[in-house]
């Protein structure tokens, strides 16, 4: 009989191609998943894996039961979900997510900080990703999501629509003047987005109307930009609720790009206690942290 923990490997190797990416995924170590999926095979008697120079590759029998992998990893994750919903206590363990770096930095740090004042039995994980897969599969269990439509699968709360502002420093402005529309910036330095941020709808407009050659520097995360345009360096646009002060806001960027913020939770979680109390927790922190609401709705 197989051990259904060696599962979670065999779909990592699968979705990762390589041991590394695999273990990385999985937080253990190369050897851990190397002999896991050694055991698998032998257990099942076939290989479900050709060894290939750049990684491993799924052979024949192994995209067969790949999907029967899939399946009882969400049939057993949903067990887990369904008896944690039945769970009263104010304790445990909770799992959020959040898109970047910075609004886990300016926002949800300090609300965790007074949360756990009230709360000092329920502990809370925080880990930077936008993957809504995260909840599909009990990788999180809150998710703070940017997002236009969210999935039908979820049960959400939109805390907010989100506006956009054109920031410089004032080392920036002193040197090379105040830009006052969009169309002012091809005579202006310029910060760009790279990685995740390039599918962006703010940034994709923002690619679209300033001149390539303007762009002076680039980075892949907002804590980064904001940092870049702090020094003087560049001109960005950023979040509207952004904090740092030493930027200055110089106008807003007037198109509607539907990107609202909404807190998401799996239906199975629903009638956790301690989901539901921190869910709640957020929301009004939020709101009290004036999170740039517009039409707002519950």
């Amino acid at each position: 009989m197989i051990d259904w923990n060696d599962i979670p490997f065999f779909i990592a190797v699968a979705e990762c191609g390589t041991l590394n990416d695999a273990a990385n995924k999985l937080s253990v170590n190369h050897s851990t998943v190397y002999r896991r999926i050694n055991t698998l095979e032998k257990k099942l008697g076939t290989h479900l894996f050709d060894r290939v120079q750049d990684g491993y590759s799924l052979t024949e029998t192994g995209s067969s039961v790949l999907e029967y992998a899939l399946n009882a990893e969400i049939s057993i994750h949903s067990f887990e979900r369904t008896a944690d919903g039945e769970d009263y206590r104010l304790s445990g363990r909770i799992l959020i997510t959040a898109p970047s770096s910075s609004l886990a930095s300016d926002y949800l740090a300090p609300c965790i900080s007074l949360f756990r004042k009230e709360h000092p039995g329920i502990k809370i994980d925080v880990i930077v990703s936008d993957e809504l897969q995260d909840l599909s599969r009990r990788d999180a269990d809150i998710a703070l999501r940017v997002i236009q439509n969210p999935p039908q699968s979820l049960i959400g709360r939109k805390v907010c629509n989100i506006s956009w502002d054109l920031y410089a420093s004032q080392q920036y402005l002193n040197k090379y003047g105040k830009p006052q529309s969009m169309k002012d910036l091809g005579n202006h330095k310029l910060i760009g987005t790279n990685g995740q941020f390039l599918s962006v709808p703010a940034y994709k407009y923002f690619n679209e109307m300033c001149p390539i050659d303007n762009y002076v520097c680039k980075a892949s995360d907002l804590l980064t930009i904001s940092a870049l345009c702090s020094q003087g360096i560049g001109v960005i646009i950023l979040p509207s609720n952004f904090k740092n002060h030493k930027l200055v806001k110089l106008f807003k960027v007037t198109p509607n790009f539907n990107e609202q913020l909404w807190i998401l939770i799996h239906p199975d979680l629903q009638r956790s206690t301690r989901i539901n109390i921190f869910s709640d927790f957020l929301y009004e922190y939020l709101e009290k942290q004036n999170f740039h609401i517009t039409e707002k709705k519950k």
